[in-house]
């Protein structure tokens, strides 16, 4: 399956928030982008699992322009939405998702998108089973002083 359009489309919106460049992005420093933003990936990954739920909020940016999508509407308009929503979530739950065919497109210095497939199972303290899903996830994340934050953000399941 082909996520380019949706980043396209998440790129499109951004347009408007991206400064103008005069100088095109080296190979070097695309390639630095695409690590660091592995790096907050990876975070965000690190703290669903060990149900780090504060540090987990702080990777959505604060900005006005914040949205967040689930199966085809907005969830969330402000990070502090979501914010709140991670702090109704038990301490001891656990979030643990696994990435497949990740891109991250550098689109301009200090804003990428990430597409990637995903896989994630939700482990709940007194519950003998999980609940398991998989989708899509589309995020553009934009560099601040305090590191990467996600500006846009965009999930969806498989249908059953």
């Amino acid at each position: 399956m082909n996520r380019l359009p949706m980043v396209a489309v998440l790129a499109s919106s951004l347009a408007a928030c991206v400064p103008p460049s005069n100088q095109p992005m080296t190979a070097a420093h695309a390639a630095a982008i695409r690590d660091s933003v592995q790096v907050t990936l990876d975070a965000f990954r690190r703290y669903s699992a060990a149900g780090q739920w504060d540090s987990l909020g702080a990777l959505y940016a604060p900005e006005s322009e914040f949205r967040w999508l689930e199966q085809g509407m907005v969830q969330y308009r402000k990070a502090s939405e979501i914010r709140e929503a991670l702090r109704r979530v038990p301490r001891t739950s656990r979030i643990e998702t696994t990435y497949n065919d990740t891109e991250i497109v550098p689109l301009a210095p200090g804003v990428a998108v990430v597409a990637t497939a995903f896989y994630t199972r939700l482990l709940e303290p007194g519950r003998s089973t999980s609940v398991e899903f998989g989708g899509v996830l589309d995020m553009t994340l934009v560099h601040r002083e305090a590191g990467w934050r996600i500006l846009l953000g965009h999930s969806s399941s498989r249908a059953r």
